[in-house]
């Protein structure tokens, strides 16, 4: 599964001065708060490439969206949330904090939850963000999160929102994804497979399905499926540049099987 890494975001001080009224509503999605529709469509296209694994580059995204809208709260919790980087994601969160006054009930839910999750690093049920989806049960993003949040903590948890995600979205690619890595640190490996099999069903032109189902593939010890699968992602994405050597030890592998 490819993890994008992200590189710091520019710290941004400045408020627009045409502020947005706060939403006293529910929604059955979570509302996407911004001055700038250009800048959500920034944060849309962001979204889609770290949640599906597609080497395009968010961070100029980000930076274009804040650019435009220097207060929008959900670009900074998406970047908080999905970051590798402790400091990258302590440095957003701030920023949302900051401007969580002026964005939607749900919005700031999300908020809440970033900050309960960094000041609770051992938490396994993400509680706050399963409390949003009362609120905003047919945001299929939002169940995506909670998987990718919970898929290798509490995985059971995890498959329980991966599952519902896909309920509402059959063709949701990132969603079968990230329940598949679940379903495999459940130990439900013919419901990865299954799940797997839909993500290219959904993606067939995108490397990562192939590079996640070769993943479960060398789990089960299927080397020589996981090694087409491997080269089939290489061969669709030369960016996968940590293919080649992984391709090195499955043949190894197999040639020492082999050779047994």
């Amino acid at each position: 599964m490819k993890i994008i890494a992200f590189m710091v975001v520019l710290l941004l001080t400045s408020c627009k001065n045409d502020k947005m009224d706060k939403k006293v509503v529910t929604h059955k999605t979570i509302p996407i708060t911004t001055s700038s529709e250009k800048a959500r469509e920034h944060f849309e296209k962001a979204r889609f490439l770290v949640q599906n694994g597609i080497n395009g580059n968010p961070v100029e995204h980000y930076e274009k969206a804040i650019k435009l809208d220097s207060s929008f709260v959900r670009m900074y919790n998406f970047i908080s949330m999905y970051s590798q980087d402790d400091s990258i994601k302590k440095q957003n969160h701030q920023l949302a904090k900051r401007y969580k006054h002026l964005v939607s009930k749900e919005e700031q839910m999300l908020v809440d939850a970033t900050e309960f999750r960094l000041n609770n690093p051992d938490d396994i049920y993400e509680a706050k963000l399963f409390e949003l989806t009362e609120l905003s049960p047919s945001d299929k993003y939002l169940h995506h999160s909670i998987c990718f949040l919970l898929f290798r903590k509490n995985p059971s948890l995890a498959i329980k929102a991966g599952k519902k995600s896909v309920e509402l979205d059959k063709d949701y690619g990132s969603g079968y994804n990230i329940l598949g890595y679940a379903y495999i640190n459940n130990n439900e490996f013919d419901k990865a497979n299954e799940a797997f099999d839909n993500f290219i069903r959904c993606e067939p032109k995108n490397a990562n399905p192939y590079d996640s189902k070769a993943d479960l593939m060398l789990k089960l010890g299927n080397y020589k499926e996981a090694l087409k699968l491997k080269q089939k992602a290489y061969k669709l994405d030369k960016s996968f540049d940590w293919i080649p050597e992984e391709v090195v030890d499955i043949k190894a592998k197999i040639d020492s099987l082999t050779n047994k």
